[in-house]
């Protein structure tokens, strides 16, 4: 995601840097593909606080930018299916204020497409064993959908799935959970702690062939989730820099690869999971690629099987992942609803500075790493000083960098 910056001058060797997140900023991996996804951008924007609302103007057609505040909606009774729900039709962006939750679902379905919902809390009844309603449902050929800073827990089916010929999905800084609201994993014929589900029937190859192409980037599987992180059929779905820490006691594994499914795993920490990746379960998968992933304290297989795809889109910024569980787990800036929209304020010490210092192009923006910042990688502690090209040049402070990274 794009990230507006700005840093004003001042004379006392002080720089004070401002980010936005933006309703104009677009997602990488599979989103960004087939003409991009920009959501309402440009549209007409309004607020909402309640749930009629939100329903009201999710469904309209034309573009909107849906800002949502506060608390609202429903999330029904676990095991009746009875909780509100959000229909969204095409060109639509809804953001969330900080503290935007939203006690029910979304349904993304029909063929619309270019949807983007960003820093919203989404809480379903609780996971229950009935065939029920996910907290997030994709399916019916919808495209071009990003996902990102959301936190997820507790659908009644799934917490996130993707179904019927879906395409040109992101989903990223996404936290996944389930709380005491949901059955505890084992209890017979009730617990469905069962969390994203790629594909839903090996006997629907007419329809997902060649569908369903999905990014996982910079997620959190977290407390609570026995299964399906996620468990894939058909799909090519890249699963990248995301990080897994469930420590529920009934997990039974994180990624699976079921029917003709195409996944590569890159670049994620495991910390502490009972099979990483389930390769046993349905010998039918194309392919899973396992490469550069942290494995610590994990029980069973950590191999993948075959030569997966490689990604058509522009390459995406991974952290170390040996360093991914501090920055994914962040309170504050970390996977989940952690977006602040409007003005953060920075205060970097800086050398002595000329306002009248042009920005020359032998230079770039990096983070505190010394890397060039990626557009979906938040670099939250930022060192926006202006420094040579040549690593052997002497850094040069002083020259302040402004611009969108």
């Amino acid at each position: 995601m794009h990230r507006t910056l700005k840093a004003y001058l001042l004379h006392l060797s002080l720089a004070t840097w401002l980010w936005s997140a933006s309703v104009t900023d677009q997602p990488g991996g599979w989103a960004s593909l087939n003409g991009g996804t920009k959501g309402g951008a440009g549209g007409t924007e309004v607020t909402v606080s309640t749930m009629a609302d939100l329903q009201k103007y999710a469904k309209m057609d034309g573009k909107y930018i849906i800002w949502v505040k506060g608390v609202m909606g429903n999330a029904g009774t676990s095991g009746q299916s009875d909780g509100d729900r959000v229909v969204v039709a095409s060109d639509k962006s809804i953001l969330g204020f900080p503290g935007a939750t939203v006690n029910g679902g979304f349904d993304i379905h029909k063929s619309v497409s270019n949807i983007i919902l960003r820093n919203l809390k989404i809480q379903g009844p609780g996971a229950y064993d009935v065939d029920g309603l996910d907290a997030v449902h994709l399916e019916s050929e919808a495209k071009n959908v990003w996902l990102d800073h959301l936190d997820i827990s507790d659908g009644e089916d799934g917490n996130l799935d993707i179904t019927h010929a879906c395409d040109y999905i992101t989903v990223s800084w996404t936290k996944f959970s389930y709380t005491s609201k949901s059955y505890p994993s084992g209890t017979s014929g009730k617990s469905h702690r069962y969390c994203n589900l790629i594909g839903h029937s090996d006997k629907n190859a007419a329809e997902d062939s060649a569908h369903l192409l999905i990014t996982f980037y910079k997620t959190w599987w977290a407390d609570g989730v026995a299964e399906r992180m996620p468990r894939v059929r058909f799909a090519q779905v890249h699963v990248a820099n995301c990080l897994f820490t469930s420590a529920d006691p009934g997990q039974a594994y994180c990624i699976r690869a079921c029917h003709r499914s195409n996944i590569l795993a890159e670049s994620n920490a495991f910390i502490g999971q009972k099979t990483p990746i389930d390769t046993a379960f349905d010998p039918t998968f194309t392919a899973i690629t396992v490469r550069n992933n942290k494995f610590e304290k994990c029980e069973g297989n950590t191999l993948g099987s075959g030569q997966s795809f490689t990604p058509a889109y522009a390459a995406l910024g991974f952290t170390d992942p040996e360093k991914l569980q501090a920055e994914i787990s962040d309170a504050k800036d970390g996977a989940g609803a952690t977006l602040t929209w409007g003005t953060v304020t920075l205060a970097l010490p800086m050398a002595p500075i000329s306002p009248s210092s042009p920005l020359s192009p032998g230079f770039r923006v990096v983070d505190l790493a010394g890397r060039s910042l990626d557009p979906l990688n938040r670099g939250r502690a930022l060192n926006l000083l202006k420094r040579p090209k040549n690593p052997a040049g002497n850094p040069g402070l002083g020259t302040i960098v402004s611009g969108t990274p």
